[in-house]
């Protein structure tokens, strides 16, 4: 037996275990990193700031320019969480506010590590010339583009009709999140089997749950005063197209029609920010979220200029946001009706039929039809403030 031979072999045994070790490690280690950036997305979204991490990511998310600018980034936070006016300070001053080393460090680890709010490009942050200082000072004093946030989901696959769900946002998102999970601890104190997360598919056919699931959408509903539910539904069947790319299409049209409503009816003034959420879903890969997410930015552009732009777009965990969940539970409902209801009409009804009916009624959905082929053409006739569902078949 050649000793050296099994010396190599060995050798090479124990780097192969070592690799899938470390393959292990880095999936651990990357598991938790998307946690803690969902994690601080949501705080951000909830209006914490206590800590240097939210506010700086509470800056970032209200002011994209700041992405691109850590001298403007430094000066906003100054404005915002420092109460520093005028434009000279004093050298007593600068050992008060907190400095720019500091700033770009939170900054760096929230773009690079948690991939949140990042930089549309590559910025030389030493040695501007003079026309990047200009630049950099009218960022800096720049007002804040309000920004409207949407819940979304995805239903009906592998039904008849593909379907896409959305809460709507357009004030007061820190209160109503705060407020959802201030009720759903104090239930849950209650109620040892108030459920941590709600999702249509573990609402039980006996009904046993139906009437939590009633309460948390009534709540949810009820504090929502600048709020609405669109949905958007396509006869799949009528479009030579895949599921992927139509669902891509429908993403965008919803906010196209959404946003479009909600400006001839005045609940909103553009230009506007947009913060869109998705559920996400088991296997869903990155590629599929930036087509989307490019698929937006390109039609924000080619279709309101300046006036409408992609704050983000962010694949989360139903179980990191209570909004997601009604998104869920809204989309589903939409998807019983007529993916099911509708095919089914002697079938037995069941609690996730009495739910979807329940939910139907409390909206009040206005439904309007349309021929599928016109999903990229119609404009908004909705006259429903609260909830609407655009039906293409």
């Amino acid at each position: 037996m050649n000793k050296g031979l099994e010396k190599v072999l060995a050798e090479m045994d124990n780097e192969v275990i070592n690799e899938e070790e470390s393959i292990l490690v880095d999936e651990e280690k990357e598991a938790e990193r998307i946690k803690k950036g969902e994690e601080l997305w949501i705080a951000v979204q909830q209006g914490n700031t206590k800590h240097l991490i939210t506010k700086i990511a509470t800056i970032l998310n209200k002011y994209p320019e700041t992405r691109n600018s850590d001298v403007a980034l430094m000066i906003k936070y100054w404005e915002i969480f420092q109460e520093h006016r005028g434009g000279s300070v004093s050298f007593e001053k600068l050992f008060e506010l907190e400095r720019l080393t500091s700033i770009a460090r939170v900054r760096a680890k929230i773009q690079n590590e948690y991939r949140l709010f990042q930089g549309d490009k590559k910025v030389r942050r030493f040695r501007r010339d003079n026309e990047e200082i200009q630049k950099e000072i009218q960022i800096a004093t720049k007002p804040a583009v309000d920004y409207i946030s949407i819940y979304a989901d995805e239903s009906g696959k592998n039904d008849e009709f593909a379907i896409v769900g959305s809460v709507w946002i357009l004030a007061n998102e820190g209160e109503l999140n705060s407020s959802l999970v201030e009720w759903s601890q104090q239930r849950k104190q209650e109620d040892i089997s108030f459920p941590d997360e709600f999702h249509f598919n573990k609402l039980k056919n006996n009904g046993n749950n139906l009437q939590t699931y009633k309460d948390f959408v009534n709540f949810a509903i009820s504090n929502g005063h600048m709020v609405g539910y669109k949905a958007i539904a396509v006869n799949q069947t009528k479009l030579n197209i895949s599921i992927d790319d139509l669902n891509t299409e429908l993403f965008y049209q919803l906010v196209r029609i959404g946003i479009e409503h909600e400006s001839e009816s005045g609940r909103i003034q553009l230009p506007k920010q947009v913060a869109y959420f998705k559920d996400k879903e088991d296997g869903e890969s990155a590629l599929r979220i930036n087509q989307i997410k490019q698929s937006l930015i390109d039609n924000f552009k080619i279709h309101y200029d300046e006036k409408v732009k992609l704050n983000a777009f962010h694949s989360l965990d139903s179980k990191m946001s209570r909004l997601i969940q009604v998104a869920d539970l809204f989309t589903a409902a939409i998807n019983r009706k007529i993916n099911h209801q509708q095919k089914n009409p002697e079938a037995n009804l069941n609690a996730k039929d009495e739910f979807a009916d329940y939910l139907f009624e409390l909206l009040n959905i206005e439904v309007l039809n349309y021929n599928a082929e016109q999903i990229a053409e119609i404009a908004d006739q909705s006259k429903n403030d609260l909830a609407t569902l655009y039906i293409f078949d």
